[in-house]
């Protein structure tokens, strides 16, 4: 059997070139979800650790396993409705599902690490590994903030191996806010002046 490829017409081009930007669009908010809801939790968890921490609470971690179950449920919630609203997989999609679901795996070795070896020792880790994802995401979706609060991280997890237990915690809060929180409300800054055009 043999098919022929027609050339579209100028109406079908338009349409093409037209649903192609708004998918584009689309992965831009998609990313700036995921990057602020992780940030902000990640952020929260840190800060109230902290707090604890210096007040001499004897379970301080707690808030760890609670907010990240809530971002688990955002999360995997937010995913179903994004996998219905997608009509075309994309090279850069595939490329971030892989990207974050290796970067889930890794930070699930490292909690298991943490928990037998010391969080001092991990959290520097978990920190250069935020500096890898946003690192890549941002190369991948050109997004500068993404790629400037990755390599942060790394300077930050440097840090992080010279101090105490107490200041790496605010040295991860520090390092979500500059490769997650920041560069997230800019992608979604970006992603509404897009729409609005």
């Amino acid at each position: 059997m043999e098919t022929t490829d027609k050339p579209l017409t100028g109406p079908e081009s338009l349409h093409l070139i037209q649903q192609m930007i708004r998918e584009a669009k689309q992965d831009l908010s998609d990313n700036s979800f995921d990057l602020l809801l992780w940030g902000w939790l990640v952020l929260a968890a840190t800060l109230v650790h902290y707090g604890l921490l210096q007040t001499g609470y004897n379970k301080p971690w707690l808030v760890w396993p609670i907010l990240m179950g809530l971002g688990s449920v955002a999360a995997f919630v937010n995913g179903v409705r994004r996998g219905r609203r997608e009509k075309v997989r994309t090279a850069q999609g595939d490329f971030m599902v892989y990207l974050w679901s290796g970067f889930g795996v890794l930070m699930l070795m490292l909690l298991g690490v943490g928990s037998t070896e010391g969080w001092s020792k991990v959290y520097p880790l978990i920190i250069g590994l935020y500096g890898l994802g946003t690192f890549a995401t941002g190369g991948a979706l050109r997004f500068r903030p993404l790629v400037l609060g990755g390599a942060a991280c790394w300077l930050l997890a440097t840090l992080a191996f010279r101090v105490d237990f107490a200041t790496q915690l605010l040295l991860v809060a520090a390092a979500v806010l500059v490769a997650y929180i920041i560069p997230g409300h800019l992608l979604k800054a970006r992603f509404r002046r897009g729409r609005a055009v």
